[in-house]
């Protein structure tokens, strides 16, 4: 008998599942060469085909929904899904190096299937030890991942960052490292997964649910600002570096902060049992989430650098405690 959280939980992320592959798919079959416009690709001889696969992706939309709605017949059904979203990617990378497809279409599986790994893999996890572990594992996740990210930005991403005020030298940085520079923003998607999940663990454990499934809705539409601008980073530069920069910067620092530093201000008020020193620690880190965003909109790339150096010096040993604390 799955958990009546965790159960809630799953039914939520099933549903957006279900929402994404059917609205994907009616994208795609209804005008099957936009996708090929976004992505500045030439268009296929036969979008009928194409057309085609988005009915087959949207049929798995109406899979995820059946799942959501009867969780005890939902393994094998998410076990296909998951199966195909570890395809996708192959496939991709494949495409990606016979030069038919670009790398700036990463977009299109970190949506389609990256972004759904973890909580497939826990759904079918959900009743053994190994599942018990992985779920307990995470705000030492959360922590670990986040300060893999902080030294990413240091030591592969800073050049080629705003840090950096000469937008050619940033060009060529990028141009010249382009597997560093992919790596730390990968190093980055693991960063928001781990505290998407940090913030799943911390919800459990509230006395009112709905505030939890809340908060973590908002972070969940913060993790979706997070990763297309993370993938945009990853598959658009060099090309067209100031526009995309200050996009990305709107979705990750501003966009994407706020909703992960609102729901965090919404679990902490949620938790009034929270020890004297980690409710202070946790203030101080949602001020500097929130000086990060006020940040990012301004453009200030000083009070980014400052906010984010005071965000990820607490947030990791932050985090580490609190799995010691609320276990």
């Amino acid at each position: 008998m799955i958990d009546p959280f965790r159960a809630r939980m799953y039914r939520l992320i099933l549903g957006f599942a279900a929402a994404y592959n059917i609205g994907f798919g009616l994208w795609t079959a209804l005008w099957p060469r936009s996708f090929f416009d976004v992505f500045e690709m030439a268009p296929p001889r036969y979008p009928s085909i194409w057309a085609c696969l988005g009915m087959v992706v949207g049929l798995y939309g109406a899979v995820y929904a059946l799942a959501a709605a009867r969780l005890h017949v939902a393994k094998p059904l998410v076990a296909i899904g998951l199966a195909g979203k570890v395809l996708g990617p192959a496939g991709w990378l494949l495409a990606v190096r016979s030069g038919e497809w670009p790398v700036r279409t990463f977009t299109l599986i970190t949506f389609n299937d990256l972004i759904w790994w973890v909580p497939f893999t826990l759904l079918l996890l959900e009743g053994t030890r190994a599942g018990e572990r992985l779920r307990a594992s995470a705000p030492y996740a959360c922590a670990l991942c986040n300060a893999a990210g902080a030294l990413a930005l240091l030591a592969a991403l800073r050049p080629g960052s705003e840090v950096e005020p000469d937008p050619a030298r940033r060009a060529l940085y990028i141009a010249e490292n382009p597997g560093l520079w992919r790596a730390g923003w990968l190093a980055w998607y693991a960063a928001a997964t781990s505290l998407l999940g940090f913030y799943a663990w911390w919800a459990a454990r509230l006395p009112r649910v709905a505030w939890g499934i809340a908060a973590w809705s908002a972070a969940a539409a913060g993790i979706v600002c997070d990763l297309l601008a993370e993938s945009l980073y990853i598959g658009w530069l060099p090309d067209r570096l100031e526009q995309v920069q200050r996009i990305g910067t709107l979705l990750t620092g501003g966009a994407a902060n706020g909703l992960y530093t609102a729901a965090g201000v919404a679990l902490t008020l949620s938790t009034p049992s929270l020890p004297l020193p980690l409710r202070v620690a946790a203030w101080a880190i949602w001020v500097f989430g929130f000086a990060l965003t006020v940040s990012a909109w301004a453009a200030s790339t000083a009070g980014m650098v400052v906010a984010t150096a005071g965000l990820m010096a607490l947030l990791c040993p932050w985090a580490w405690f609190m799995g010691k604390k609320l276990e």
